[in-house]
């Protein structure tokens, strides 16, 4: 990796962004002597049925300031003055959020009572350096935390947020899925770990993994809209933001706090353990988290190939009822610590990352084994390590807060053929980030300006490097204002970006683009607001489409690149309503979105070696479609709260040249279902239909519909100031046969079978 940097004439770039952090830390901490204004603010908060809810956690998010209730309910934080989102944790008795504004003239009186979870604003951070509630954002946005986030966890993060409406899961088995967003998927759906990209190869072909653990996460976000012009050309499908609290942003209230977490799985007979410790000493804050999981081949409910030709016997009748080579073993560790201030902190984490799985459908068919056994599947062993820092701070002046983050990445995976190395693929990537936000200028507008500056090595070797190795830089300069018009907010959004790419075969291409978004925020009532947004954005082509050059067994194709490739352009309108109280809850989005110069992937008539010769190329294209999710109130009342449920989405993605269908486009889905709380238990019951896909690409099969039934069950006790939850889900319970029309695995493997999963988190 070294040599190749030289040969690219870059030097190594860590001691660059260490040295751009620790200068950015005096500055910081000396900011610390100019905040001589405070506010205060204090108040009670209370439960359901009025009492006092002791211990109830109060924090501001974003600014690392955090208390807990005292026995009567009571709370009370010292503040820089200015707006916040305070949220109010009571564990089983519910939750509340509400924006807060602290002054210096007098304290904050605040009367809080806690709300059931499921009917609670989420809170987002990936639309800058503030966090903001739902309704107060630009766009469709879709949050998993907590405890949605043990009932649907999973070991890939496509498959964790595969659930959601809008998002599909691109599954090349259980080791590799990536988030799939109204229909985009790859490169244009940016995969961020607190708003840093992720450092791996995930988007250079669908066998890759992403290096992000989400048992791990605190919150997962899901943001669409103007707001993801803040990170880069490839997100127009959208963004999807892993946050993970590695670098510390508060306090801990008490020494040492932290998680376990325990989880076993009977389809897989999956076993994996989790463990979170969170201390404090003065000023300094030190978090550390690990994980390990194990996992065999999964079961199915028949056979793992699709049977076309609709033969009498299948080829391989002893493999019936389990995916072959679809195993899994991942490790991962963090450690991570920061000062922390009056307004703001500075941190720095060391992530290390590990993980082997297999690849169903991936062996050589020429690979042949003496004894007519069958050759060897595919495994990759991936590694990563990866050097995260950040520092924010809050000015109180006219450039409110200042937040800038750092992350460098050494990534490594190697594809084994049985013991032999066939493909090595080595990227090491930097990335710097600053975001600013404004006091309101002219009297009106505020927001957030920043730029970012990346360097990516990408460098790949083997039978299957279809990709030259390739240094890459990239420069950006963004900003997002809000204009508050009466009643109406309007946000605008605007993003440059420029990107060099040099291959060691002495390709080279830059290419820049210009971004802009207009978003419309109309708070119609207390309980109901409307969002409308427009977009044109500008997707740069990247490395692989301009200069892959070979075989991709994950594709089963021979992929070539085109240097000569134009900037895509995409012309986005979404609309949607949101509604937060009342008997019915949840958010109803359209969207339609035009690309001139869409670039994908266009089969040929071509075979060699049983591969089909595939050229990047461009042509117009139109998506459109809807997704919805709503929350009927059918009991509400302290101790018992019972809703059902529904979602569902749609894409219809067509090139306007031809009306020829886009290849692995999503088909309709939805669901029914219900949710209960009753004092410590909750009980959750869905029905999910995805329906038949026959709406296919040249050289592409069409698929089946099924129906999956899935129920979970949850009981939180505690023991002193230790909570315990213990969940229970059970997923495919009918056993049908299933499978994923975005995979280009879904004629060789079907989604896993009828699943048991137990959890047992245990919170102190």
């Amino acid at each position: 990796m070294r040599k190749r940097m030289e040969r690219f004439g870059r030097r190594p770039p860590p001691a660059a962004a260490v040295l751009a952090v620790l200068f950015l830390v005096p500055v910081l901490a000396g900011a610390a002597g100019a905040q001589e204004r405070s506010g205060v603010i204090e108040g009670r908060v209370l439960t359901p049925t009025g009492t006092a809810a002791r211990h109830a956690e109060v924090r501001l998010v974003g600014i690392g300031r955090r208390v807990d209730a005292d026995e009567d309910g009571r709370f009370r934080l010292v503040v820089p003055p200015g707006t916040y989102v305070l949220e109010v944790d009571g564990g089983q008795e519910g939750r509340v959020v509400q924006r807060v504004t602290a002054t210096a003239a007098a304290p904050t009186e605040l009367r809080l009572v806690l709300e059931p979870v499921f009917h609670v604003e989420p809170i987002i951070a990936s639309v800058g350096p503030e966090a903001r509630t739902q309704t107060e954002l630009y766009q469709v946005t879709d949050v998993l935390t907590g405890r949605e986030l043990v009932e649907k966890g999973r070991a890939t993060l496509g498959e964790t947020l595969s659930e959601q409406p809008g998002v599909n899961a691109s599954y090349y088995g259980p080791g590799s899925s990536r988030p799939v967003i109204r229909g985009l998927q790859g490169d244009r759906v940016r995969i961020l770990e607190s708003g840093i990209g992720s450092g791996d190869v995930s988007s250079t072909g669908p066998d890759h993994a992403v290096a992000v653990e989400p048992t791990e996460a605190e919150q997962i976000e899901i943001i669409r809209g103007p707001a993801t012009l803040l990170y880069g050309s490839s997100a127009i499908g959208g963004v999807v933001n892993v946050i993970d609290g590695r670098i510390p942003r508060e306090r801990p209230v008490h020494a040492v706090e932290g998680s376990a977490q325990l989880q076993g799985a009977t389809v897989s007979d999956e076993r994996n353990g989790a463990l979170t410790l969170t201390g404090a000493a003065g000023n300094f804050a030190w978090r550390t988290a690990g994980l390990l999981r194990e996992t065999g081949d999964y079961a199915i409910p028949g056979f793992p190939e699709v049977d076309h030709e609709e033969t009498p016997e299948h080829e391989h009748a002893d493999e019936e009822g389990v995916l072959p080579n679809s195993a899994i073993e991942t490790q991962t560790g963090s450690i991570g610590a920061s000062w922390i201030g009056a307004a703001g902190h500075v941190g720095a984490s060391f992530t290390a990352f590990a993980t082997e799985y297999g690849v169903p459908g991936h062996a050589h068919e020429e690979e042949q084994v003496p004894g007519d056994v069958e050759p060897p599947g595919t495994r990759i062993d991936l590694d990563q390590t990866r050097l995260d820092l950040e520092g924010a701070w809050d000015f109180g002046g006219a450039v409110r807060t200042v937040k800038v983050r750092t992350g460098w990445s050494d990534y490594r995976h190697i594809e084994l053929e049985g013991e032999e190395v066939g493909t090595r693929f080595d990227n090491e990537e930097l990335d710097v980030r600053l975001e600013a936000a404004h006091e309101p200028l002219f009297g009106a507008l505020s927001g957030t300006l920043g730029g970012q500056v990346g360097t990516r090595d990408l460098g790949a070797s083997g039978e299957e490097a279809f990709l030259p190795s390739t240094a890459t830089t990239s420069l950006a300069l963004f900003l997002f204002e809000d204009v508050p018009l009466g009643p109406v907010s309007v946000g605008l959004g605007g993003r440059w970006e420029r990107a060099e790419h040099e291959t060691e075969t002495g390709l080279s291409r830059t290419v820049s683009g210009l971004s802009g978004s207009i978003g419309v925020n109309w708070p119609a009532s207390e309980t109901v607001t409307l969002l409308v947004s427009g977009s044109r954005s500008t997707k740069l082509p990247n490395a692989e489409e301009l200069f892959a050059n070979g075989p991709h067994a994950a594709t089963r194709l021979i992929e070539i690149g085109n240097p000569e490739l134009d900037d895509e352009v995409a012309y986005s309108a979404d609309a949607a309503v949101i509604v937060t109280e009342g008997p019915v809850t949840g958010q109803v989005a359209a969207y339609a979105t035009s690309f001139d110069g869409f670039i994908f992937l266009a089969p040929t008539d071509s075979l060699v070696d049983e591969f089909r010769i595939a050229e990047y190329e461009q042509a117009d294209a139109l998506f459109y479609g809807f997704e919805a999710s709503l929350s009927v109130s059918v009991i509400h009342r302290p101790g018992s709260h019972l809703a059902l449920t529904g979602s569902g989405d749609y894409v219809w993605a067509d090139r306007t040249d031809t009306d020829e269908p886009l290849p692995r486009i999503p088909p309709l889905r939805w669901g029914v279902g219900a949710r209960w709380e009753l004092g410590a238990f909750r009980f959750v019951t869905e029905l999910r239909r995805v329906e038949a896909q026959d709406r296919v690409a040249a050289y592409e099969t069409p698929t089946d519909g099924y129906t999956l039934l899935n129920a979970s069950a949850a009981y939180v006790f505690f023991t002193g100031r230790v909570g315990h939850e213990i969940t229970l889900r059970g997923s495919n319970l009918t056993d049908e046969e299933a499978r994923n029309h975005v995979s280009f695995l879904k004629d060789l493997a079907p989604l896993p079978g009828r699943d048991l999963r137990l959890t047992w988190r245990v919170m102190f």
